[in-house]
């Protein structure tokens, strides 16, 4: 039989390129969304949908979830991974842009749940993965509105658990830090900086984090892994 449908937000580097790469290792079928899609290289294109869709788009998202569907079948496994993280004083900040950070950071993950979550209901089987951060329960200074909407992420999926539990569908919260990706760059700064302002600590890289939300997932369907952090040992971050 052929395997059951993965769709990852934000896919095209970092932590969402890293776990495409793990699903499709294992043969699964995957829609890759994500605002600026980037070559496939050398994942299996036959299995391989790409569409280039901003999450705060809720039609465009569900739209393109829609057209996966019809030919690979049901989203089993949903994603939510897209984000960026916007430094600066709150004030200092632009409205419009603190109101699409708002947009995508959460938002966007309420409308992959809202486009994926009746399909799991009535065929009682699906998991809906929540890539949040450190910052939904440990909020740093000049990430305000990054470390409110991860926490509201947090909030979100732990609600909707309670609520599923009884339609056998399974959310999880993955809360991971210090993980060397591109996330430097939506800050205006270099990776030397990035590193200078948390101290220059050591970090996970995107496939290592990938490997444990593919150990969520691989899970049986009876168990899931609620709320995970994920650090490097060396830390004492809390």
């Amino acid at each position: 039989m052929s395997k059951p449908l993965v769709v990852i937000t934000g896919a095209s580097h970092g932590i969402g390129r890293a776990v495409a790469e793990k699903f499709a290792a294992d043969d699964h079928p995957l829609l890759l969304i994500a605002r600026h899609p980037e070559p496939l290289d050398d994942l299996p294109i036959e299995r391989i949908r790409q569409a280039s869709v901003d999450v705060a788009d809720y039609e465009a998202l569900e739209g393109a979830i829609r057209a996966a569907e019809a030919i690979h079948g049901p989203t089993e496994c949903l994603i939510n991974n897209a984000g960026f993280l916007r430094i600066g004083t709150l004030e200092s900040r632009n409205v419009a842009d603190i109101s699409y950070e708002v947009d995508v950071l959460f938002k966007g993950v309420l409308n992959g749940i809202h486009a994926v979550l009746a399909g799991m209901k009535t065929r009682r089987s699906g998991t809906i993965i929540n890539v949040s951060s450190i910052g939904d329960r440990a909020p740093g200074p000049e990430g305000e509105v990054y470390h409110a909407s991860k926490a509201a992420v947090r909030s979100l999926g732990a609600s909707l658990q309670k609520g599923e539990a009884a339609n056998n569908v399974r959310v999880i919260n993955v809360a991971p830090g210090l993980v060397k990706t591109n996330i430097h760059a939506d800050m205006g700064v270099s990776f030397d900086e990035y590193c200078k302002r948390l101290g220059n600590p050591d970090f996970i890289s995107a496939a290592e984090l990938a490997d444990i939300i593919f150990f969520c997932w691989k899970q049986p369907q009876r168990i899931c892994v609620r709320d995970i952090v994920v650090m490097p040992t060396s830390s004492n971050f809390s």
